[in-house]
């Protein structure tokens, strides 16, 4: 699903309008009975309601909302914070249609009307700034959003929390309306997945209010949301008359004593991801911790007995996975040295072998082209350097990943895969997946597709988005602070 701009989407809407022939209200009625739609299935039964509207159109979705949840009988009160002197024309029609139709009790605020008085019911609706803020917040509009924000009662944004910037990023300290549902309008925005201000979105959940498809097919966009219609475009099925030769060879190379958990991780995750075998190079202190651990995986001992060091492989691995445990020695550095010029295909580079690579930037020369890197944020850091802004780190991924044609998995609470200037942002995971051990499974998780013939860029994005979806499965039944590695791997088997 592309991402569009605040600007995009304004062009989408008026190409609609006019391909569609409907007025721009027909369209503000459609997306706020799809909104409807959303808020019914979150609360699951009526229950009183506040609209918060402004005096512009986000205001009058939030209007037309308080029409319709009246008309299916819920208890609604609208308070229009009324931050221009008029309304715009769709939101006066809407606004009539209040006080003409129903008894809702509808009250204006201005900055001279008296906040404290305030008082919400138990689910609090915010329709006052949509896609256009660029600008501070009017002051008795912050007081409002802020006493909401202290409010008992379940919050929902329509389109976007009133407060947060699409086209800039949100300027620090700035108050944001803080949703627990963000419902917003056929596509998600960028500033949605930035850290600055992400917390105030809670769940968000796409609708689909029509835009012409044709029109938005045409528009370029440097980020996709990559959800579940995404990877059913390229997923494959597995033939029945096939065998494991066909799904490939990895080679898992890392582990040093008193740190062979991580390449065991990363071994259980690519064979329940589907890699037709499994070979770990360990260090010798390891050799019997892997052979009870992962019983399907071969293991060859390297020549030392705490690290991994080179070693001649009488194989031809299909794809390389190294990093994971393997210190940074100069053993460590020896052995990245060796596999990544052994390598003739994509490798995968995680944890220590990341920090080995910006300590010697020479390797990239002979990285593999379209080699992944699963940095943390903190890797990533020592990868490209210091950023000043989201916006600026997203330019210097872009910049480094065209450097080196190389992939980027950036791992944060929404995962950002790079390559060259296009980002794929993920849809599934939860905070569980903050634990240790997370990232070795998904390193083993995408060498498994990278072995069974997925492109590199299609198995980072493919990787990334089972990781989270088996974290998602887990906490169907189970708390995210409960989530550990093993757990993400044992729920594979039902999420692939």
């Amino acid at each position: 699903m592309k991402i569009l701009t605040p600007s995009q989407l304004h062009k989408a809407d008026q190409y609609t309008i006019e391909h569609q022939k409907i007025s721009s209200w027909e369209l503000m009625e459609r997306a706020s009975l799809a909104a409807v739609e959303k808020i019914k299935a979150i609360l699951k039964a009526p229950k009183p309601v506040t609209v918060l509207a402004g005096s512009g159109n986000n205001g009058g979705d939030g209007l037309a909302i308080a029409f319709h949840l009246d008309q299916l009988g819920y208890e609604v009160e609208v308070l229009v914070l009324k931050y221009t002197t008029e309304y715009s024309k769709d939101c006066k029609i809407n606004f009539d249609r209040l006080q003409a139709k129903t008894e809702i009790k509808v009250e204006e605020f201005t900055e001279d009307s008296n906040i404290e008085s305030l008082n919400f019911k138990p689910v609090i609706i915010d329709a006052v700034f949509g896609i256009g803020l660029n600008r501070a917040l009017p002051e008795f509009v912050e007081k409002v959003i802020k006493k909401a924000n202290h409010a008992q009662a379940l919050r929902i944004a329509i389109d976007v929390p009133s407060g947060l910037f699409l086209s800039k990023l949100t300027p620090p300290q700035s108050i944001v309306f803080e949703a627990d549902y963000t419902l917003t309008f056929q596509c998600p925005k960028l500033n949605f997945f930035l850290p600055d201000y992400g917390n105030a979105l809670g769940k968000i959940q796409v609708i689909d209010i029509g835009l012409d498809k044709s029109f938005i097919n045409k528009l370029d966009s440097d980020f996709e949301f990559v959800n579940k219609k995404y990877i059913d475009g390229f997923y494959k099925v597995r033939h029945r008359f096939s065998h494991k030769g066909d799904y490939g060879h990895l080679l898992v190379a890392g582990g040093q004593y008193g740190i062979m958990g991580s390449v065991s991780l990363t071994a259980k995750a690519a064979l329940k991801s589907g890699v037709g075998k499994v070979t770990v190079l360990s260090p010798q202190c390891g050799v019997e911790i892997l052979q009870h651990s992962v019983p399907e995986a071969m293991v060859i001992p390297s020549d030392d007995i705490e690290q991994v060091s080179p070693k001649h492989l009488n194989f031809k691995p299909s794809n390389i996975c190294i990093g994971m445990g393997l210190g940074q020695s100069k053993l460590a550095v020896k052995s990245l040295t060796y596999f990544i010029r052994l390598s003739k295909q994509p490798i995968l580079i995680d944890a220590d072998g990341l920090n080995i690579l910006s300590k010697n930037k020479n390797l990239f020369e002979d990285l593999p082209d379209q080699s992944i890197l699963t940095p943390h944020q903190g890797e990533l850091k020592r990868l490209i350097g210091e950023w000043g802004d989201q916006y600026d780190k997203l330019d210097k991924m872009k910049k480094f990943s065209r450097q080196y044609n190389i992939i980027l998995v950036s791992k944060d609470a929404y995962t950002f895969t790079v390559y060259d200037d296009q980002v794929y942002i993920n849809s599934t995971g939860n905070s569980g997946l903050a634990t240790a051990g997370s990232g070795d499974a998904l390193a083993g998780i995408i060498s498994s597709f990278l072995c069974q013939n997925y492109s590199p860029l299609e198995s980072s994005i493919l990787g990334v988005y089972i990781h989270g979806k088996a974290a998602d499965f887990y906490t169907t039944s189970n708390s995210e602070l409960s989530l550990t590695a093993s757990d993400v791997i044992n729920c594979l088997g039902k999420t692939l």
